[in-house]
């Protein structure tokens, strides 16, 4: 497993009067190689959780496997730059973390911060831009002058550009239209598919999770509550009920037509299809 929480908790504001514990002895295995979707309602523990994997938190608790780096609570943890490295967060708007005056310069940034020489900072950069589908045009560009999926792209180009070996998504569709949305999720998924990044995505959007997600793991009140495949997460009725869960469109419709008597529609995951179905049904 690339990432393994043992026993892990964290606590804010640790020994004083107003501390509040976000995580709670958090058990958690993450799979390499798969698209796994973090879930679950606002203050249940994502983002503290998200925060551990390249030490931005350490735990009060327990302790942390991510490759082959091991972060124990209270002990001198040593080579976070190198953990760092291996794996990138992506914050929610993380355009607003653009400074550089050009786009180029602003995405070699992280490769020379790492060691790279300057010319090999750029050409990851342009390897980078490439891959979110900004072309030469681009490299020259200040990135304030670009819209807001332009700049959202610039700055996961600049974590790309250092090679992770996880991508950790915080809410990466937030604030852009429909279009922008499905653009960028592509993106992701073609890092998942043909470059065998494990990507770990932490959002409130269940119709993204269903579409992207192998498996999802749902927090609430800091404790992992279920871990389960996509599939049979949104058709397990008891977590459903007991958590509030919203149901994808695909998945609500699929079980409002099998109420109806419609059959053999839940391997269906594509509305088209759910569609020609329905018509040709006997």
């Amino acid at each position: 497993m690339p990432i393994e929480f043992k026993e892990l908790s964290y606590v804010y504001d640790e020994g004083m009067p107003f501390a509040h514990h976000a995580l709670n002895k958090i058990d958690l295995a993450i799979e390499e190689g798969i698209v796994t979707a973090i879930v679950g309602k606002t203050g249940s523990g994502k983002s503290t959780m998200i925060e551990h994997l390249n030490a931005l938190l350490l735990p009060s608790e327990g302790s942390l496997k991510i490759l082959d780096h091991t972060i124990i609570a209270k002990e001198k943890n040593t080579n976070l730059k190198a953990l760092r490295q291996k794996v990138g967060l992506v914050f929610q708007f993380s355009e607003y973390q653009l400074f550089e005056e050009t786009i180029i310069k602003d995405v070699s940034f992280g490769p020379k911060n790492f060691g790279a020489s300057e010319e090999e900072a750029v050409l990851k950069a342009k390897e980078a831009l490439k891959l979110v589908g900004l072309d030469e045009s681009y490299y020259e560009r200040s990135p304030l002058n670009l819209s807001g999926g332009q700049k959202r792209r610039v700055a996961i180009a600049g974590i790309l550009a250092m090679d992770p070996s996880i991508i950790v998504l915080d809410e990466p569709t937030a604030g852009l239209d429909p279009k922008g949305a499905s653009e960028m999720m592509s993106i992701f998924k073609t890092l998942n598919k043909d470059y065998q990044k494990t990507i770990i995505l932490v959002t409130h959007d269940n119709e993204l999770v269903y579409d992207f997600a192998d498996e999802v793991v749902l927090l609430d009140g800091g404790e992992v509550k279920a871990k389960l495949k996509c599939e049979d997460f949104f058709s397990d009725q008891t977590l459903i009920d007991t958590y509030k869960i919203v149901l994808p469109k695909i998945v609500a419709l699929r079980n409002m037509l099998k109420e109806k008597g419609f059959k053999g529609l839940d391997e269906v995951r594509d509305i088209e299809e759910l569609v020609e179905r329905v018509v040709d049904f006997e």
